[in-house]
């Protein structure tokens, strides 16, 4: 009996699974090969630079835009079919200043559109929908299956950003100096100290402001989902060359491939550390309360581990080869650590730990407390002392 449910269980978390990549195969064909705006679209030139200059296209392909910030074309007008706009490039053609009046509306339901099931269900967007993640995850699995060594060097180096994150919670903690001459203890110490602000977060603001000074989506003309979601039968993206837009020029392709390639370095590199797109997804979730993954104390490996080492147990057999399981953490494409109670912030409920724990350790907590409102209450928890 014990085995048979066992096996149920198996056979239902790889269900999860297939469901999960299903999805993100059905999305990714929906984003790169949008057939219905390809119905009667005229032709759209494509130019390169090396190959035939900006003077002569190299190629035409029938044209129809794609389910991005591109529903906006020349500083804010709505094409037809704008039901919703990737919020950096909504929030980045809002911030020009130039989009039409009677277009900002639009602009802003798109937006909400967009973030409504992000302020649910949390950050489901980069692993189950976007295209690049779909990309890169599917180039992760084959260099964890091909790739031995390249996946043992990325490992290493996941290990050694936990090592760097435990020491930035000691800072944080005030437990020990503070490298970057900052008050762990007060409120910017809380916020430039965090661990989540990163590359990312300065990209989404230069981004920000940049279109704000620049007057145009400067984040757009590179934007590895754009350039994906317009590099097949819909090329087009707005490359401004002296104030005028151009067709894609086919070097841009190289951006995506950067960004997939970055991943021989750490898992969903980009994503994770680049990608503003995330960053402001990661923030619209952290309002989420629902489908959080919640470790079982009395099941997980590695916190029994630890409990017994914390109670100085003398069978060391029994606690060795316990030690180490962290497969949550290992394949968990945002590395969270589940052990350490990590923050969920940046979780994109891909329920990769959930279906991967050997010891079914892992459940998903309907509703819990969200991720801002943990962050706001350590934060009033940390008040700057008076002197």
């Amino acid at each position: 009996m014990g085995l048979a449910l066992a096996k149920k269980s198996k056979d239902r978390r790889k269900i999860i699974r297939y469901f999960r990549w299903s999805v993100k195969a059905a999305f990714f064909v929906f984003f790169v090969f949008p057939i219905v705006y390809l119905v009667a679209a005229p032709d759209h030139f494509v130019y390169s630079y090396f190959f035939s200059g900006l003077g002569q296209p190299l190629f035409a392909l029938p044209y129809g835009q794609s389910v991005c910030v591109t529903w906006t074309i020349a500083y804010g007008q709505i094409g037809p079919g704008a039901w919703l706009i990737c919020p950096v490039g909504g929030l980045q053609t809002l911030l020009t200043s130039q989009a039409a009046a009677s277009y900002i509306l639009p602009t802003l339901v798109a937006l909400l559109l967009f973030l409504i099931p992000i302020f649910i269900l949390g950050n489901v967007f980069c692993s189950w929908t976007c295209p690049v993640g779909t990309l890169i995850d599917s180039f992760d699995k084959a260099v964890s299956k091909w790739l031995p060594k390249i996946d043992a060097k990325r490992q290493q180096r996941l290990l050694r950003d936990k090592e760097k994150r435990k020491i930035s919670a000691m800072v944080q903690s005030g437990s020990t100096v503070n490298l970057l001459g900052v008050c762990p203890n007060c409120f910017v110490g809380k916020v430039f100290g965090d661990k989540h602000v990163n590359l990312a977060n300065g990209v989404l603001v230069t981004s920000l402001i940049g279109s704000a000074i620049f007057r145009f989506p400067i984040f757009c003309t590179l934007c590895p989902i754009g350039v994906v979601t317009r590099g097949m039968f819909h090329l087009k993206a707005l490359t401004f060359l002296t104030n005028t837009m151009m067709p894609i020029i086919l070097e841009l392709t190289i951006i995506p491939i950067a960004a997939v390639l970055a991943s021989l370095r750490e898992k969903r590199y980009w994503c994770r550390k680049i990608c503003p797109v995330g960053a402001t997804l990661n923030i619209a979730g952290s309002v989420s309360p629902f489908f959080k993954p919640n470790i079982k104390t009395d099941q997980c490996i590695a916190k029994k581990s630890i409990a017994l080492k914390e109670e100085g147990a003398s069978n060391q057999n029994r606690v060795c080869p316990q030690i180490g399981c962290q497969r949550c953490e290992s394949i968990c494409p945002q590395g969270i650590n589940l052990t350490d109670n990590e923050s969920l912030v940046k979780c994109t409920k891909c329920l990769d730990c959930y279906i991967t724990c050997p010891r079914k350790a892992i459940n998903l907590k309907t509703v819990n407390t969200p991720e801002a409102i943990i962050w706001l209450k350590r934060v009033l928890k940390h008040k700057p002392k008076l002197q």
